[in-house]
């Protein structure tokens, strides 16, 4: 009786910890997915104040070069999330169906919109084109 209680005590804990993991991933993605509109919204004024300009230095076509790094950086940072998520999707520790709810448009955006080509042959976010794959057909 007292192993039963413990082993039932720990498989709570577990599920616990499964859980604050989860919650911490989609945490995670949505503040990795917010700075990226951050450093986008940088660009795009900084793009504008140059186009108002008459002359553009090299060191401000420069920076331009520097804003953009850290842009494409935001966004592997925010795909690298947003596939450990996938992952956790396809292999059965979340609902399915919970989570198409929330995050098949987000998804779809995703792949659909990517100007980065990150999701052809080969690509490092096979959890994310599963995913993708498997929700096309749904």
């Amino acid at each position: 009786m007292v192993a039963w209680l413990q082993l039932n005590n720990l498989n709570k804990g577990l599920k616990a910890n499964n859980l604050l993991t989860i919650f911490e991933i989609e945490f995670e993605l949505n503040r990795r997915k917010e700075r990226l509109a951050e450093i986008r919204n940088e660009i795009e004024i900084y793009l504008q104040e140059l186009k108002n300009k008459q002359n553009t230095t090299e060191e401000e076509k420069a920076l331009v070069k520097v804003k953009d790094g850290h842009r494409k950086e935001a966004y592997e940072n925010y795909l690298n999330v947003f596939d450990r998520l996938c992952g956790h999707i396809l292999n059965g520790k979340l609902d399915e169906n919970d989570f198409r709810l929330e995050y098949r448009e987000m998804l779809f955006d995703t792949i659909e919109n990517d100007k980065e080509r990150m999701f052809e042959t080969g690509s490092k976010f096979r959890n994310m084109v599963k995913l993708f794959h498997k929700w096309k057909d749904k």
